[in-house]
């Protein structure tokens, strides 16, 4: 009895040895995942970015070097931010404002923003530059091609499944994105749509590596008769949240 007793427990050391081991290799492949992904996606806008100064230098020299200049603020606001595993909501909202501005310089009137912000989400963290995608797709795909423009929103707020906050898992971070421009109808075989597919997997794929399985992405058109009458686009984030991270 001693010597089966022994047994067992050694093997059951070895087992809980294997599996910490395995979760431990599983993180890492994670976090290196992760980090491909973000050194991926920061000269991914960049390169929009640019694109989009070097038509304007042709177009009008004054607004593009009026453009260059919040470039550099924005580079150099995202710089710290982009380094970090995570940052506070109120950042990541801080920064989509700026990248907004530099693009309010080249598009004017044709281009709206409005943030919704909640006092007790601010200090939630995210991690960093995970909107900027969808906020990217809603300029090059459904407000650039759209005559009149439109506006772009970009909004957080808290849902709990239960009655009881105390229970962290069961609250879930909504980030939501929409543009009131040309919808779907306007990327689903376009010619441009290859960097929009390449800013919504990199998407789904950070929140894959951050959150397996526990984190939603989705994308669809707003009709026309919803909300206001304005159509678009509404790209929604659900993230798991803890309670703990919130403001009293």
């Amino acid at each position: 009895a001693s010597i089966l007793s022994l047994y067992v427990f050694a093997t059951r050391e070895r087992l809980a040895r294997a599996s910490a081991q395995a979760e431990a290799a599983q993180r890492t492949a994670a976090e290196n995942q992760l980090k491909l992904l973000e050194s991926q996606l920061e000269p991914h806008m960049l390169f929009n970015t640019l694109a989009n100064l070097r038509v304007l230098i042709g177009l009008d020299p004054p607004k593009a070097q009026l453009m260059l200049d919040q470039l550099i603020n924005f580079l150099r606001g995202t710089l710290g931010a982009s380094r970090v595993a995570e940052h506070a909501l109120s950042v990541e909202f801080a920064r989509l404002g700026d990248y907004l501005a530099l693009l309010q310089v080249r598009m004017g009137d044709r281009l709206q923003v409005r943030f919704d912000l909640p006092e007790e989400l601010r200090d939630v963290p995210v991690p960093p530059m995970l909107l900027q995608p969808l906020v990217e797709n809603c300029i090059k795909h459904g407000l650039e091609p759209h005559i009149a423009g439109g506006r772009v929103e970009i909004s957080a707020a808290l849902e709990t499944l239960v009655t009881d906050k105390k229970q962290a898992a069961n609250a879930v971070l909504v980030l939501k994105v929409r543009d009131t421009g040309c919808g779907l109808t306007g990327l689903v075989g376009s010619a441009s749509s290859e960097g929009s597919h390449f800013g919504l997997q990199q998407v789904r794929e950070r929140l894959q590596a951050l959150h397996q399985g526990a984190a939603s992405f989705s994308l669809e058109n707003v009709p026309v008769n919803s909300i206001d009458n304005e159509g678009g686009t509404l790209a929604t984030i659900r993230l798991p949240v803890q309670i703990g991270t919130l403001k009293k």
